[in-house]
């Protein structure tokens, strides 16, 4: 059953993160998944168009894994925006609601 979308705001975001096409990333740029394993820096190496994507790559890696974005072929830290983004990632895939000393 097709639908129509009324609200694209709506449509395009979850819980206030927007929800970027893949017409909008630049073509230069791409996000990996990296983690540490024995002491060792490990990454994914796929070329996710988001980093939504990366994160779900590497997040079954365990607790100590990250996501970096890839920009003309070099490596580059993600940028504040991109940042948020991952943060609210994490929040809602493991919430901290348990955490000793909280009610």
């Amino acid at each position: 059953m097709v639908c129509r979308i009324s609200d694209l705001k709506a449509a395009t975001s979850l819980n206030g993160m927007l929800l970027t096409s893949h017409a909008e990333i630049p073509q230069n740029l791409h996000f990996e998944g990296a983690w540490t394993e024995g002491w060792t820096h490990r990454r994914c190496h796929h070329q996710h168009r988001t980093l939504k994507e990366a994160a779900e790559c590497v997040s079954p890696q365990g607790p100590a894994w990250y996501v970096f974005a890839v920009q003309d072929g070099r490596p580059r830290q993600l940028t504040a925006t991109e940042e948020r983004g991952l943060q609210e990632f994490r929040n809602l895939r493991h919430p901290l609601s348990h955490v000793r000393g909280q009610s």
